[in-house]
């Protein structure tokens, strides 16, 4: 695994969880260090979904590491100086660690679209979101097909059986 140290969290309450001791990841080029009691409320998924994504799971380590460079794009956005990774490298990083973790291909895929949408509605992520569009809306759709088909099926189903016990 990519991280050398961390994470270990220590929950708070509310669904917040922080940091305890020392989280390095170790990248092909940098290492990225994470402070101890950083706060984090691991993967930001909406509450209507939580049956299919909770907001814990394999992808913690991922969801710590974003939310921290979320963080440093955010305190970064009205100076001068470089983040340590922009946007687009954010949750390209987010989808690679992921897959370190054994994390599902589609799982993957779903999340990122989740961070790259949640990018188009923050300033300080927004930066090159156009360049992913075409994957974020073919993912989103294939989402919301496999969705459609999904309850149709169901209601066939449950047609069905209740036309069988008449």
């Amino acid at each position: 695994m990519p991280f050398a140290a961390g994470p270990v969290l220590r929950y708070l309450g509310a669904g917040q969880y922080a940091t305890v001791g020392a989280t390095d990841y170790v990248g092909q080029v940098d290492v990225i260090s994470i402070p101890s009691d950083f706060p984090t409320d691991l993967a930001t998924v909406p509450r209507l979904f939580w049956a299919l994504l909770p907001p814990h799971g394999a992808y913690e380590k991922a969801a710590v590491l974003h939310d921290y460079l979320c963080v440093q794009l955010a305190q970064h956005r009205h100076c001068w100086c470089r983040p340590p990774v922009d946007a687009r490298e954010t949750d390209g990083l987010f989808r690679r660690v992921m897959r370190e973790a054994g994390v599902g291909f589609t799982t993957r895929w779903l999340m990122w679209t989740g961070v790259r949408w949640g990018a188009l509605a923050n300033p300080a992520r927004r930066a090159g979101w156009w360049r992913d569009a075409p994957a974020v809306l073919a993912v989103s759709l294939a989402t919301a097909a496999t969705a459609v088909a999904a309850v149709r099926t169901t209601d066939h189903l449950v047609h069905a059986v209740a036309r069988r016990r008449r």
